[in-house]
C-alpha cells in the first residue's frame, strides 16, 4: 500500500464487481473494530454470506493483508450518500478522508465540507461533492487527491438508510450531545417525525435518534456543526464497538454490514485490519475540519491551512491539539456590533446598554436582516474567548464562529433572539 498511486481503488471501481459491506460514513471504521473483538472466521463466513445475497463477489474476498501491508498507513475515502432509492446518482453528503496507520494503531480522520468549491477533473469549478452525482466514487477520488494532495487507496460508500439498523443492532450508542436538536427535516426517516428532537446531555441513542443527530444541519454554522456530530458519533461508536458486551451482537451487526456499503476492500482485508486494531486507545483517534468560511455558494478552504493540516496528518502527527492559552481580556479591549434578530423591540438596544455598562465597546447598534432568531447569538471570528466574555454578560450559551457567514466589523456580533426576555429575567450575569 503505502503512499504510491492508489490503483487499487481505480481499478476496483472501474473494472470488477462492487462489493457490499454496511454502516454509514465513519462507521466504517467502526467495522475495521468491531471485526477485532471476535472470532475472524465467524465474523467472515457470515459477512460472506450477507454479502452473496447482493450481489456476487470474486475470488479475492477472502484474500488477507500480508503482515508488510499492515504496516504500512494507507487512506480511505469515506463517503455517506442520502440518496432516495429511485435516485440514479447522487451528491454525497458525507465526505471524510481517513487515514490509518494499524502498525501505531492511530486513525486520522478529515471532515471536507460538502460545499467545498473545488475543480471537479472534466467539469470544472463546483460544489465538491458533485463529483460523486457526475462519476461517482471514482470520480471523487480523482477530485480528492488533486484538491488535498494526498493519495486515496482503498473507499467505501455508506447509504444513510441503513444507519439505524447497525446503530439498533449495537444496542443504541451513547452520545453527549451538546446542544437542543430540534430538527423536522433530519427526522424525515423517524415515523411522525419523533427522533425530531434530542434534548442535551449525555445519553443512549437509538437508530432514529442517532440518523437525526448526525443528519442535522439546523444550527447558526450548518454544516460545521453537523460535521462535528459526526465526529463525535464515530469516535464513541468506535469505542464502543470495542467492548466484549458486543460481541454476541455481531449476527445482526453482520447483517446489516452486508446491506448498505460499497467497498473495493475484502473481508478479508477488513478483518486483518480489525485484528491489527485490537487495543487501539480512543485518543488514537483524531478528527479535524477542512478550515474555510462560506461564500455563497460555496465554502472557501484556506489553502494554506488545508496544507498544513494534511502535512501534519501523513506526517502522523497530532491534529487535536489542546488550544493556547489566550491572554486575559478585558471588555474595554472588545468591541461588539448588536443587532435585533428576535423581532422584540428594544432588545438590540437593551442588549448593547448592558454590555456598554459593563465596559464593552459598543459598534453598529440595529436590527438583523430577518426577525427569525429563536436564540441569542454571540458570533465571533477569531477569538472564542472573548465571545465567551460577552456571552457570560448576557447569559448566552451559544458561541458561534463566523465562518464568513456573518458580515460584521468589530470583534463580536450579538445576535438577539426572541429568548432575550427569559435571558435577561435569568438575573445578572456578574
Amino acid at each position: 500500500m503505502g503512499d504510491g498511486p492508489p490503483t487499487r481503488a481505480k481499478r476496483s471501481l472501474r473494472g470488477r464487481t462492487l462489493r457490499r459491506v454496511s454502516a454509514v460514513a465513519g462507521i466504517a471504521l467502526g467495522i475495521l473494530l468491531i471485526a477485532g473483538v471476535a472470532s475472524a472466521v465467524v465474523f467472515v463466513q457470515g459477512l460472506e454470506r450477507e454479502m452473496r445475497k447482493e450481489v456476487s463477489v470474486d475470488s479475492g474476498v477472502a484474500e488477507a493483508l500480508s503482515a508488510k501491508e499492515r504496516e504500512q498507513p494507507f487512506n480511505v475515502l469515506l463517503l455517506g450518500s442520502d440518496a432516495r432509492p429511485a435516485d440514479e446518482a447522487a451528491r454525497a453528503d458525507t465526505i471524510i478522508v481517513a487515514r490509518i496507520d494499524s502498525r501505531e494503531k492511530r486513525v486520522w480522520m478529515i471532515s471536507i465540507p460538502r460545499d467545498t468549491r473545488a475543480e471537479i477533473p472534466g467539469h470544472g469549478v463546483a460544489k465538491i461533492n458533485a463529483a460523486t452525482f457526475h462519476g461517482g466514487p471514482a470520480l471523487m477520488i480523482d477530485t480528492i487527491e488533486e484538491f488535498l494532495g494526498m493519495p486515496v487507496h482503498h473507499y467505501m460508500e455508506v447509504d444513510f438508510s441503513g444507519f439505524q439498523g447497525i446503530v439498533d443492532a449495537m444496542g443504541g450508542i451513547y452520545v453527549n450531545v451538546d446542544v437542543e436538536i430540534d430538527d423536522w427535516r433530519a427526522a424525515t426517516h423517524s415515523p411522525n417525525r419523533r427522533a425530531q428532537r434530542i434534548e442535551p446531555g449525555y445519553q443512549l441513542l437509538d437508530g432514529e435518534h442517532a440518523l437525526t443527530f448526525v443528519r442535522s444541519r439546523d444550527f447558526p454554522d450548518a454544516d460545521f456543526t453537523r460535521m462535528k456530530h459526526q465526529q463525535e458519533f464515530f469516535k464513541a461508536l468506535a469505542s464502543q464497538s470495542m467492548r466484549w458486551g458486543n460481541v454476541l451482537k455481531l449476527p445482526g451487526m453482520a447483517r446489516e454490514f452486508s446491506r448498505n456499503v460499497t467497498t473495493d476492500m475484502s473481508v478479508g482485508q477488513i478483518v486483518s485490519l480489525a485484528q491489527a486494531f485490537r487495543g487501539m486507545e480512543e485518543s488514537n483517534l483524531q478528527t479535524a475540519t477542512l478550515p474555510g468560511e462560506w461564500h455563497s455558494p460555496y465554502v472557501i478552504v484556506d489553502s494554506e491551512m488545508k496544507e498544513s493540516l494534511v502535512g501534519r496528518v501523513m506526517r502522523g502527527e497530532d491534529i487535536e491539539e489542546a488550544p493556547d492559552e489566550e491572554p486575559d481580556i478585558s471588555p474595554a479591549d472588545v468591541s461588539v456590533s448588536v443587532r435585533n434578530g428576535g423581532g422584540i423591540s428594544g432588545s438590540a438596544a437593551g442588549a448593547a446598554e448592558r454590555l456598554r455598562a459593563r465596559g464593552f465597546v459598543i459598534g453598529e447598534v440595529g436590527n438583523a436582516n430577518q426577525f427569525v432568531y429563536e436564540e441569542t447569538l454571540v458570533v465571533y471570528r477569531d477569538s472564542e474567548e472573548a465571545a465567551r466574555l460577552v456571552a457570560a454578560q448576557i447569559n448566552s450559551e451559544r458561541l458561534v464562529p463566523s465562518r464568513g457567514m456573518y458580515s460584521f466589523d468589530t470583534d463580536i456580533l450579538v445576535v438577539v433572539g426572541a429568548d432575550w426576555p427569559k435571558l435577561i429575567d435569568s438575573g445578572p450575569a456578574d
